[in-house]
Protein backbone atom coordinates (compact mmCIF):
# COMPACT_ATOMS: atom_id res chain seq x y z
CA UNK A 1 0.00 0.00 0.00
CA UNK A 2 1.39 3.35 -0.74
CA UNK A 3 1.77 5.56 2.23
CA UNK A 4 -0.43 8.86 2.89
CA UNK A 5 1.03 11.69 1.88
CA UNK A 6 0.08 15.51 3.10
CA UNK A 7 -1.91 17.53 1.62
CA UNK A 8 -2.55 20.97 1.36
CA UNK A 9 -6.00 22.23 -0.75
CA UNK A 10 -6.57 25.54 -1.28
CA UNK A 11 -9.78 27.41 -3.26
CA UNK A 12 -8.19 27.66 -7.06
CA UNK A 13 -7.95 31.46 -6.71
CA UNK A 14 -6.11 31.86 -3.26
CA UNK A 15 -2.79 33.49 -2.96
CA UNK A 16 -0.81 29.84 -2.60
CA UNK A 17 2.09 29.18 -5.35
CA UNK A 18 1.08 26.76 -7.87
CA UNK A 19 2.55 23.53 -8.66
CA UNK A 20 2.38 19.89 -7.71
CA UNK A 21 4.30 20.16 -4.48
CA UNK A 22 4.64 23.40 -1.95
CA UNK A 23 7.61 23.70 0.96
CA UNK A 24 5.85 23.54 4.43
CA UNK A 25 7.26 27.24 4.76
CA UNK A 26 4.72 28.39 2.23
CA UNK A 27 1.99 27.06 3.94
CA UNK A 28 2.59 27.73 7.29
CA UNK A 29 2.21 31.36 6.70
CA UNK A 30 -1.27 31.01 5.56
CA UNK A 31 -4.34 30.62 7.75
CA UNK A 32 -4.35 26.76 8.16
CA UNK A 33 -7.21 24.24 8.39
CA UNK A 34 -6.00 21.44 10.33
CA UNK A 35 -7.27 18.19 11.43
CA UNK A 36 -7.12 17.83 15.40
CA UNK A 37 -3.95 16.84 17.15
CA UNK A 38 -5.61 13.04 17.29
CA UNK A 39 -4.61 12.16 13.81
CA UNK A 40 -1.18 10.86 13.07
CA UNK A 41 -1.17 13.51 9.89
CA UNK A 42 -1.15 16.43 12.27
CA UNK A 43 1.44 14.95 14.26
CA UNK A 44 3.91 14.75 11.03
CA UNK A 45 2.78 18.16 10.19
CA UNK A 46 3.50 19.75 13.56
CA UNK A 47 6.98 17.98 14.13
CA UNK A 48 7.34 18.92 10.76
CA UNK A 49 6.87 22.54 11.73
CA UNK A 50 8.74 22.24 14.63
CA UNK A 51 12.10 20.92 12.54
CA UNK A 52 11.28 24.17 9.93
CA UNK A 53 11.51 26.03 13.18
CA UNK A 54 7.88 27.42 11.89
CA UNK A 55 5.50 28.77 14.14
CA UNK A 56 1.73 27.48 12.06
CA UNK A 57 -1.10 30.51 11.42
CA UNK A 58 -4.05 28.09 12.82
CA UNK A 59 -6.76 29.12 12.00
CA UNK A 60 -10.08 26.62 12.86
CA UNK A 61 -9.02 22.85 13.72
CA UNK A 62 -11.58 19.78 13.25
CA UNK A 63 -11.83 16.34 13.50
CA UNK A 64 -13.68 15.61 10.24
CA UNK A 65 -11.79 16.43 6.83
CA UNK A 66 -14.80 17.49 4.97
CA UNK A 67 -15.24 20.37 6.96
CA UNK A 68 -11.66 21.74 6.46
CA UNK A 69 -12.08 20.79 2.44
CA UNK A 70 -15.28 22.79 2.97
CA UNK A 71 -13.90 26.20 4.68
CA UNK A 72 -10.84 25.38 2.13
CA UNK A 73 -13.00 25.75 -0.68
CA UNK A 74 -14.57 28.99 0.92
CA UNK A 75 -11.54 31.14 0.58
CA UNK A 76 -11.01 30.62 4.32
CA UNK A 77 -7.37 29.00 4.42
CA UNK A 78 -5.36 26.31 3.34
CA UNK A 79 -6.52 22.50 4.83
CA UNK A 80 -3.74 20.17 5.51
CA UNK A 81 -5.54 16.82 4.85
CA UNK A 82 -4.02 13.14 4.26
CA UNK A 83 -4.09 12.30 0.42
CA UNK A 84 -6.41 8.99 0.98
CA UNK A 85 -9.20 12.21 1.29
CA UNK A 86 -11.71 12.16 -1.78
CA UNK A 87 -11.58 15.96 -2.70
CA UNK A 88 -13.13 15.32 -6.16
CA UNK A 89 -16.56 17.41 -5.07
CA UNK A 90 -14.97 20.26 -3.90
CA UNK A 91 -13.27 23.11 -6.48
CA UNK A 92 -9.71 23.17 -4.55
CA UNK A 93 -6.31 23.43 -5.74
CA UNK A 94 -4.17 20.57 -4.66
CA UNK A 95 -0.06 20.37 -4.08
CA UNK A 96 1.72 17.87 -1.99
CA UNK A 97 3.09 19.65 0.85
CA UNK A 98 7.12 18.96 1.02
CA UNK A 99 10.14 19.53 4.00
CA UNK A 100 13.70 19.72 2.17
CA UNK A 101 12.18 18.90 -0.75
CA UNK A 102 10.65 15.38 0.60
CA UNK A 103 7.01 14.63 0.77
CA UNK A 104 5.70 14.75 3.71
CA UNK A 105 4.59 11.05 4.57
CA UNK A 106 2.86 8.13 6.55
CA UNK A 107 3.03 4.49 5.88
CA UNK A 108 -0.39 3.26 5.48
CA UNK A 109 -1.87 1.88 8.41
CA UNK A 110 -5.09 -0.79 8.63
CA UNK A 111 -6.98 -0.45 11.52
CA UNK A 112 -9.33 -3.01 13.15
CA UNK A 113 -11.42 -3.55 16.30
CA UNK A 114 -13.25 -6.51 17.27
CA UNK A 115 -16.07 -8.45 15.31
CA UNK A 116 -17.00 -7.96 11.67
CA UNK A 117 -14.09 -5.11 11.22
CA UNK A 118 -11.46 -7.44 12.78
CA UNK A 119 -12.53 -10.21 10.57
CA UNK A 120 -12.64 -7.93 7.41
CA UNK A 121 -9.39 -6.79 8.43
CA UNK A 122 -7.58 -9.74 9.04
CA UNK A 123 -9.24 -10.80 5.92
CA UNK A 124 -7.58 -8.50 3.74
CA UNK A 125 -4.47 -9.43 5.72
CA UNK A 126 -4.51 -13.03 5.00
CA UNK A 127 -5.31 -12.14 1.01
CA UNK A 128 -2.66 -9.26 0.67
CA UNK A 129 -0.08 -11.74 1.97
CA UNK A 130 -1.10 -14.61 -0.31
CA UNK A 131 -0.72 -12.12 -3.12
CA UNK A 132 2.73 -10.99 -1.88
CA UNK A 133 3.67 -14.87 -1.76
CA UNK A 134 2.70 -15.19 -4.74
CA UNK A 135 4.40 -12.78 -6.56
CA UNK A 136 7.80 -12.52 -4.42
CA UNK A 137 10.51 -15.06 -4.82
CA UNK A 138 12.19 -14.32 -1.57
CA UNK A 139 12.60 -16.33 1.17
CA UNK A 140 9.60 -15.35 3.91
CA UNK A 141 9.22 -15.98 7.47
CA UNK A 142 6.19 -17.52 8.38
CA UNK A 143 3.18 -15.73 8.32
CA UNK A 144 0.97 -15.09 11.61
CA UNK A 145 -2.30 -16.94 12.27
CA UNK A 146 -5.45 -14.47 12.06
CA UNK A 147 -7.71 -16.76 14.17
CA UNK A 148 -10.15 -14.65 15.64
CA UNK A 149 -10.19 -11.36 17.22
CA UNK A 150 -7.99 -9.89 20.25
CA UNK A 151 -9.00 -10.70 23.37
CA UNK A 152 -8.54 -7.04 24.72
CA UNK A 153 -10.77 -4.21 24.42
CA UNK A 154 -8.15 -1.80 22.68
CA UNK A 155 -8.10 -1.43 18.74
CA UNK A 156 -5.61 -4.07 17.13
CA UNK A 157 -3.25 -1.99 14.59
CA UNK A 158 -1.79 -3.76 12.13
CA UNK A 159 1.21 -2.05 10.09
CA UNK A 160 1.54 -3.11 6.39
CA UNK A 161 3.84 -1.77 4.46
Amino acid sequence: MPPVELVAACRPSFPLESGGTIDIGRVAAHPLLLLDSGFVVRKTFDTACRLARLKPNILFESGVPHNLLAFAEAGLGVAVIPSVVQTHRYALRLARITHERKPLREPSLLCGTSGASFRATSGLLRALAAHMRERSSITRQPVPKLDGPNKRRSPVRTKVR
